[in-house]
This record gives C-alpha cells, structure tokens and sequence, in this order.
C-alpha cells in the first residue's frame, strides 16, 4: 500500500511486496520551495516499482506541481521504460538529465491513466533522475512508479512458449490468441502498429484486428487488469503469459448467438500482481 511522504516501499516485479530494512529508503521531509533539480531524490532500481504519495510537504515546481525526485544509474546507450499510474491524480512524468536538463517527460490522460517514458540513454551516470508529479498544481495522492531496463540490470526474460507472442507494449508477457469454433481455429497474429498500450490481433485476414489486449494498473485494489475487447461474434480463446513468473490466464468468449448486436469482452480484476 502506498505510503505516507517520507516513507517508499520497494516493490519487487513479478513478486509479492518486500519489507525488508535493505528495500525502505527514509528521507528528512524535503523544502516544498525546492524544484526538480534540487529535491532529495531518493534511489531506484531497474526492474523496482515505487509505491509513493505526492503531500502538501512535498517539493513543486515553478507551476506549483508537488512533486518526488527518484534517482537511478545508467550506461549510455541502454534503453528504459519508465512508468508513472496514479488513480488520485493525472500523472506527468520528467527524466532529467544527469545536468538536471529535461530529457523526456509524458502525461497520462485523466485520473486512472499511465504516462509512459521510452529513452535511450545517452551518458553513463548515477544521477538520471525521474520525477513523479501530478499535472495540476496542489494535487496530491498516492502513486506508483516502475523502472525497466534493458541489458545488464535485469535477467533476461524466459522466451514465450510455443504459439505466444510477445509485444513490446507489455514486455513482461507473452500472448495466444484462437478465434473460431473447435476443429475450424485460426491462431491471432500481433499487428504492429497499435495504438499505445493495446495489443492488436487479427484472425482469417492479415491486418483486420479483431481482438485488442490491454493490461492496464496497478488499479485501486492493487491489480493489473487483464481486458479483451473484440470485434467478431467467433469463440475467442486468450491465454496471457507472465513471463518472469510463468503465472497463467485463459480467458474463454463464447461465440455470439446469431441476431445479437452485442459483442460481450472480458474484463480481470484480480488478474496478476504487479
């Protein structure tokens, strides 16, 4: 659960949450004058998610944005993914330039959303910076940030099974689609090309999506939300694979009767932890 400001728990991917002294960081309540620059940031690692809260005691920006500061290590031409949710606030994300320079920023759209850093890194440094903030002036409220990186820092994941698929939206899982009754299935295709954080899948016709895939959260009770919406009345199968804990979900859609106008999907509450 997040945490009173001044406080952060580490939250290992693909496992359950860790409280151990080595994975609590504490810091001196910061000076809310204080910008990016020069807020106390606080360590992250590749591969952590941060549970955190943005407080009237935080520092802000120049727009009066409360804000937290992360600070990470890099090697110049390694890529990260850099994710900020928050349900109590529209979330806007920065990394910094190890100078303090703006390298990317991105912005969810409302309440409930993610903003997303994709980056390759251009220096090697220990003083990369992150800096979570809410995209209005005085909002506060709770949050959760994630490092990913390539190479190095974290193992590689296992490869897919036989007949998954996997799409750089959701890198840690792998994908199987089947449309179609028993004894006539067409195995789904990825499509590239989707629209962001959607995994697009057509059937019988090459670039015809029938099926999106979503996995959006970590949601209010602490999940990500496996979601399937489709767009033909054939009996759909998806099976999502978690690639760095071999956890798995299949999902089954019945075929529609015929005269229905209504194409029912799937929506998982509790599908996998974060």
């Amino acid at each position: 659960m997040p945490t009173q400001r001044g406080t952060l728990s580490l939250i290992l991917l693909g496992l359950a949450v860790v409280a151990t002294p080595a994975l609590s960081q504490t810091l001196d309540r910061p000076d809310p004058r204080k910008g990016e620059d020069d807020c106390p940031a606080l360590p992250i690692l590749c591969g952590e998610s941060v549970a955190g809260a943005l407080t009237n005691q935080d520092c802000q920006d120049d727009k009066g944005r409360r804000l937290d500061a992360f600070a990470f290590s890099g090697t110049s031409g390694r890529e990260i993914v850099a994710t900020l949710f928050s349900s109590a606030f529209e979330p806007h994300l920065e990394l910094l330039f190890p100078s303090g320079e703006d390298a990317a920023e991105a912005e969810g759209e409302n309440p409930g959303s993610t903003a997303r850093i994709d980056f390759t890194l251009t220096q090697t440094s220990s003083n990369w910076k992150l800096i979570p903030k809410a995209d209005d002036p005085g909002v506060t409220g709770a949050y959760t940030l994630t490092l990913l990186c390539s190479g190095g820092g974290n193992p590689p994941p296992p490869p897919p099974p036989d007949g998954f698929f996997v799409d750089p939206a959701y890198p840690d899982f792998s994908f199987r689609v089947r449309i179609g009754p028993q004894g006539a299935v067409i195995a789904g295709r990825r499509e590239p090309g989707c629209q962001s954080e959607t995994v697009c899948v057509s059937g019988a016709l090459p670039g015809r999506v029938e099926v999106y895939l979503r996995i959006p959260g970590p949601r209010p009770n602490g999940f990500l939300w496996p979601t399937i919406i489709r767009f033909t009345p054939a009996r759909v199968v998806v099976d999502i694979h978690r690639l760095s804990t071999g956890q798995e979900r299949t999902y089954v859609l019945g075929a529609v009767p015929p005269g229905s106008s209504d194409l029912p999907g799937r929506l998982d509450r509790t599908g996998f932890l974060p």
